[in-house]
């Protein structure tokens, strides 16, 4: 009995730390202690006893680098990793949907709003639809106050439409002007009726088997909407994985190797984002533009300190961080082409040639990864001086922050170099 005691007295005084809780551990690696209670209570307000769930711990962890990159506020922070549980209890991982992050952290949206854009995100970049043309489709549907019904439904008319040959980018604009904005709430054969109008449905041309598919789909996931259960929904959402070889193959997909349809005069819509067709000649830009002045390069980036973010967005009244690299750029006074720095910031790592981290001056371009991926760049900014760069940050719009800052070194992938030599 003695023993039994003893051994219970000992229990007793064991430190707290070694029954520490893991999800708190976590947190306070990169928050104050204050702000983990709160993202932590929060957490388990929503989800009760499933905020232990291994799952939650591990999307908080690929959660973190991300809230860090985009400053966002605990409670948003707190959000983020309850609708991120959701998507995963709905089939998808983590990275496929992380792109759209950014924006989807900017949103008040109800869980199955925020699952249901994740899966517009997961299939439109499966089937290998422009991704400028999904993110100024996304920012666009959300700023009309779309639900995410109608938001899937519209990438999926998308989908379908380049599988049988339809030119992506005015075909957007055209689901825009046609779809519900409230599907989910309206009856389905509204949203059924609109998808077969934008994409010309004839079901009697076999380019089109793939649309009658995700329409099947969507119906079923229209009736799901009706479920008060969030758990026996999302578990219906997983049943789209049953379409990833349909996606697959409209990935594989380049419209220019198709003959035209015909139908092509009847789209008036205009292009979602502006088109350059391939051939087209490039505009001229400085003759000397390999060899950068700095002053002129930093009064360009100071023109768009404090322009608010905007995913996809390329003009001063909302920019995204590629968006901002490219247009400082080629802005006439810094003067490089636009054949040499494409739009996308994935695509723009591939510009001109790798520098070191030690050796960044103005003019290069930095990249960093807020992914599970490391190798993954999901953000961009333009070096102007040895000491600092120039982003756009979803939260606090285009600012300048310090290079030498440990959370960006810390998640730095790569930089490149445009210029040959740099001026003051």
């Amino acid at each position: 009995m003695f023993r039994i005691l003893t051994i219970l007295f000992a229990v007793l005084w064991i430190p707290v730390s070694v029954f520490a809780d893991p999800f708190s551990d976590l947190l306070k690696e990169d928050f104050e202690t204050g702000q983990t209670l709160l993202i932590r209570n929060s957490v388990f307000q929503k989800l009760g006893g499933k905020s232990k769930d291994p799952k939650v711990i591990e999307i908080t962890k690929n959660t973190i680098p991300w809230a860090i990159m985009e400053g966002l506020a605990p409670d948003t922070i707190a959000d983020l990793i309850v609708n991120q549980y959701y998507v995963s209890l709905s089939g998808m991982r983590f990275t496929e949907a992380e792109d759209a992050i950014p924006i989807l952290s900017k949103q008040k949206l109800s869980d199955k709003d925020f699952v249901l854009v994740s899966l517009f995100v997961k299939e439109t970049d499966k089937a290998g639809i422009r991704e400028e043309i999904r993110n100024v489709f996304l920012s666009t549907a959300l700023k009309s106050r779309w639900d995410g019904f109608s938001i899937l439904a519209g990438g999926r008319a998308l989908i379908a439409g380049k599988y049988a040959g339809i030119p992506e980018n005015r075909l957007a604009s055209r689901i825009l002007s046609l779809l519900p904005s409230k599907g989910a709430n309206s009856p389905f054969e509204k949203t059924d009726s609109a998808f077969r109008q934008a994409i010309f449905f004839n079901p009697s041309n076999d380019r089109y088997a793939l649309a009658s598919d995700l329409l099947s789909q969507l119906k079923s996931l229209h009736d799901g909407t009706k479920s008060k259960s969030l758990d026996s929904w999302t578990g219906s959402i997983a049943t789209a994985r049953s379409l990833d070889s349909g996606l697959d193959s409209a990935g594989e997909i380049v419209i220019g190797d198709r003959p035209k349809f015909g139908f092509e005069e009847n789209i008036p819509d205009p292009p979602l984002v502006p088109e350059v067709e391939p051939d087209a000649p490039v505009p001229a830009a400085k003759e000397d533009w390999e060899t950068l002045h700095s002053s002129y390069l930093l009064s360009v980036v100071k023109e768009w300190l404090g322009t608010p973010y905007y995913w996809g967005g390329t003009s001063k009244k909302g920019v995204d961080c590629s968006g901002f690299t490219f247009n400082s750029l080629t802005d006439k006074r810094v003067g490089v082409p636009t054949k040499i720095v494409p739009r996308l910031g994935r695509e723009q790592a591939n510009s001109g040639s790798k520098v070191s981290h030690e050796n960044l001056r103005a003019g290069d371009l930095i990249f960093f990864s807020a992914s599970p991926n490391q190798s993954k760049i999901t953000h961009v900014g333009l070096v102007i001086s040895d000491k600092e760069f120039a982003h756009a940050s979803s939260t606090r719009g285009v600012v300048i922050d310090k290079i030498s800052m440990k959370w960006w070194i810390d998640r730095y992938v790569t930089s490149r170099r445009v210029f040959k030599k740099v001026q003051s």
